[in-house]
């Protein structure tokens, strides 16, 4: 009879006859077994495909502590069961604490080892398919964290990848929370200037009276309260970028100072009189439409066509809706990891009301809904019900709009946007609840009524 192997198992023991006690034992389990007789000679193994580490607590040279140590440094996936002596309890505790799996103490039971060693293999699994999925989403899905398969995430890509070598200007362009200084330092960090700064200003962020100065830098005495000099971004970004986020909140005043800086590769701190040279590359962002701020006289039309010279238009959430799940998986291993929490993923039927939402906080919006759901969360799966209100309900209301037909009775409505909410959820009546926006008990009073059962 053939079967697959549960895992492999390296047994790191100074002492002959039980290293190999163990190792025939396991192998009759259905584990593929390697032995090594101390340390150093673990080591060796660590890049062979292992699962699970069984070793010794108490070894010449090289101890068992010293091996889940050096597991945690070198294959941090593979899962330590340490076998210590009566009386040795203390310096099991220590272990778990450092990061071992488990512990079993001697004489060994063969069964209650066997029995974790098949826990060790799962646990060691997964935490190697979640790797692999956290590195598909950035080699394969990702673009310097910006995370998206879509058609209008590809354009956004292969724009970025055009121009990350050249020096011109960009304007990036969308939505409040789509992304834009994601994009910048993905310019950045794929062009040549990688190696040095990247500077950020935001103009909104800042009082009028301020831009000038933060972005120039001003000389000692320019202007009361200026009592030393400072140097401002575009010298502190010099060889670099330079990211000026919100650029539509401008002063009109300050925006002849910035053209000139742009037209000449230089500028000159408030208060001085000598031009300094600068090789800084300029990526600009904004979430305003800076044509219809030309048009109305608040920004000006040479500014616009100067840093206009190369636009990327980041797309808002609503027009990315096949992205929500990338975006989803990857935010929910990320938050829950940083915030010590249970959860691993978010159920079909909250799926479908995550991507029915509109988001109009875009991916920022989406990120904190869920930071919002994993910090309160008291199990592994996200619900639908755990969702927000307004989540719950903008749901409800696109079920009810994605059926209704002319000429339908007001019965046949109700009885479509049941029959699709049971669908969308499949077949859970308390996420179909939810999302119509009614209890369970109605749902199932409706159910019968409407014989969907």
């Amino acid at each position: 009879m053939t079967y697959t192997r549960l895992g492999k198992v390296l047994i790191v023991d100074d002492d002959k006859g039980n290293r190999e006690d163990t190792g025939q034992f396991l192998e009759s389990e259905g584990f593929d077994v390697l032995m090594a007789t101390g340390g150093p000679e673990a080591l060796t193994h660590f890049t062979d495909g292992i699962s699970v580490i069984i070793t010794d607590l108490v070894m010449p040279g090289m101890d068992g502590m010293d091996v889940l140590h050096a597991a945690r440094d070198e294959a941090p996936h593979v899962q330590v069961i340490l076998v210590t002596g009566q009386g040795s309890e203390h310096a099991a505790v220590v272990a778990l604490k450092s990061g071992a799996f488990h512990y079993v103490t001697k004489p060994v039971n063969p069964g209650e080892l066997a029995n974790l060693v098949r826990q060790a293999c799962e646990k060691h699994r997964m935490a190697s398919e979640i790797a692999a999925l956290h590195d598909q989403l950035h080699a394969k899905y990702g673009f310097s964290n910006i995370i998206g398969t879509s058609e209008p995430m590809r354009r956004v890509f292969e724009r970025i990848r055009m121009v990350a070598d050249v020096r011109s200007t960009v304007l990036i362009e969308g939505e409040t929370g789509t992304g834009k200084e994601l994009v910048a330092r993905a310019l950045h960090h794929s062009g040549p200037r990688r190696k040095k700064p990247l500077i950020a200003i935001n103009c909104a962020a800042l009082p009028e009276a301020l831009v000038e100065s933060e972005l120039f830098g001003h000389q000692k005495g320019a202007f009361t309260g200026a009592v030393e000099r400072r140097t401002g971004k575009f010298q502190a970004a010099d060889g670099g970028t330079l990211l000026i986020d919100e650029i539509g909140d401008m002063p009109l005043e300050l925006q002849s100072k910035l053209l000139r800086a742009l037209e000449t590769g230089s500028i000159t701190p408030i208060g001085g009189n000598k031009e300094i040279s600068l090789d800084v590359r300029i990526v600009a962002s904004t979430n305003r439409n800076l044509q219809d701020f030309v048009a109305d006289g608040k920004f000006r039309e040479d500014l616009f066509y100067r840093l206009n010279v190369v636009n990327i238009h980041l797309p808002p959430l609503r027009e990315r809706v096949d992205d929500i799940p990338l975006l989803v998986r990857a935010f929910v291993d990320e938050l829950a990891a940083e915030n010590n929490r249970p959860v691993k993923d978010v159920s079909p039927a909250a799926l479908v009301q995550l991507k029915t939402f509109d988001w109009p906080g875009n991916v920022r919006q989406l990120r904190n809904v869920l930071e919002s759901v994993i910090v309160t969360a008291t199990r592994e799966i996200i619900e639908a019900e755990d969702l927000p209100e307004p989540i719950r309900q903008t749901s409800a209301r696109h079920a009810a709009r994605s059926f209704v037909n002319p000429g339908m009775t007001l019965e046949e409505m109700e009885r479509d946007a049941i029959r699709l909410a049971l669908a969308r959820a499949g077949g859970n009546r308390t996420d179909a609840s939810i999302a119509l926006g009614i209890s369970v008990r109605t749902l199932q009073r409706k159910i019968k009524e409407y014989v969907l059962e």
